[in-house]
């Protein structure tokens, strides 16, 4: 057979693992006994919650390095608990600012992939990468520590979220309409012939408990390596040998910047894979920080709209449309403010910043993996052990 049609039959093959998996981590919550549906309503329904949501949405996203898949399971996780009986105010709550965190623990895997790469680089090219590597963090965590303070102090994405969310319901009966999706197509296809039945089994092996931990782990790992296949064949499909000089052109141009950032996104289905892309011409200097700038604000929006948070928008019902509401609008501000407003230059100069204090060391590489040790699982991982 043809490379191209394995490939492109391997890229099926993905999404269908995805949304096996993703049905069957709803399925997992049904499992989990009352005992231990009480204590995540206990712990989402704290006062400290949103914190708690925060840090587990970095820390998460930072282990698996997909956002994609930490802000869909989140969809259908809230929904899960929503239907046990947690309030949806509850769940918009605690899963808000974990859709927050995910979008600054996704950042990680192009510093990863940029200390992988280093070996193959000279010390010039990697110091001159940082900047380029680290701006996609700055920016994140700027935006994000924003609309997390504004969301604890005001509740202004749930509030904007929910009334949304009561719009659609009632104007398009979006509602019925996700449901007739859902039983129409899911449950014919993957729910009867697939779930269910692995749920059925393991929960007459295992008991209910048991079997609802170790399949939601399970069914998480299928979400993980199911877009990492669809990320892999994307990837291939999109190299062809005019790539690189269409993409340099590209950047030349603000606008063509942003969409190819948000175009590569929406293909590969992570926005850490596209800003990872661009890190050999930012070591060679054949695109310079502030063309790539507009690219990054382009992939943050564009992994809003990808296989996953489009699947996970339906498979969460309600609860999931909100939250993905959460996730869009958090991206359009920031889109807003940090590229179209003059406060772009604030990213731009930390980067540039930190980045020059980085290189002003011999060995560069320590300060750059202790910046992402303290960011991404130091900070995380205190917030949650001492609360």
């Amino acid at each position: 057979m043809d490379k191209k049609y394995v490939t492109y039959l391997m890229l099926l093959v993905a999404v269908f693992i995805f949304v096996c998996s993703l049905e069957g981590l709803k399925t997992s919550f049904n499992l989990l006994s009352h005992k231990w549906i009480a204590g995540l309503l206990s712990l989402v329904e704290s006062r400290k919650a949103p914190l708690t949501g925060l840090a587990l949405g970095v820390l998460i996203t930072s282990i698996v390095q997909s956002s994609s898949a930490v802000i869909a399971t989140t969809m259908v996780s809230m929904a899960g608990l929503v239907a046990s009986g947690l309030p949806l105010s509850s769940a918009i709550s605690f899963g808000v600012p974990m859709v927050l965190g995910a979008n600054i623990g996704t950042t990680v895997t192009n510093t990863i992939v940029a200390l992988g790469v280093k070996s193959s680089m000279t010390e010039k090219e990697f110091n001159a990468s940082i900047p380029g590597v680290i701006v996609d963090d700055i920016v994140k965590v700027l935006n994000v520590s924003l609309f997390f303070i504004l969301e604890i102090t005001t509740g202004l994405l749930s509030n904007i979220v929910t009334q949304l969310a009561d719009f659609f319901t009632g104007v398009f009966e979006l509602e019925a309409f996700l449901a007739v999706f859902e039983k129409s197509v899911i449950d014919i296809l993957i729910k009867g012939p697939i779930v269910k039945p692995i749920s059925r089994l393991a929960s007459d092996l295992l008991g209910f408990e048991m079997s609802g931990i170790i399949l939601l782990f399970l069914w998480f790992l299928g979400i993980i390596f199911a877009l990492s296949l669809v990320e892999k064949n994307i990837q291939t499909i999109i190299k062809f040998p005019q790539f690189e000089n269409m993409v340099l052109t590209t950047f030349k141009s603000p606008i063509k910047s942003f969409m190819l950032g948000l175009g590569i996104t929406f293909l590969v289905g992570s926005s850490s894979v596209g800003t990872s892309l661009i890190i050999p011409f930012l070591a060679t200097n054949m695109v310079l920080l502030e063309e790539a700038y507009p690219y990054v604000l382009g992939t943050a929006l564009g992994t809003t709209i990808d296989l996953s948070q489009i699947y996970g928008y339906v498979a969460g019902g309600i609860t999931g449309m909100t939250l993905g509401l959460a996730h869009i609008l958090l991206n359009i501000f920031g889109l807003i403010i940090w590229l179209l407003l003059p406060l772009k230059a604030i990213p731009l100069t930390l980067a540039k910043k930190i980045g020059a204090f980085f290189a002003s060391y011999r060995r560069s590489y320590l300060y750059l993996i202790g910046f992402v040790v303290i960011l991404f699982y130091i900070i995380p991982l205190t917030i949650i052990f001492l609360l």
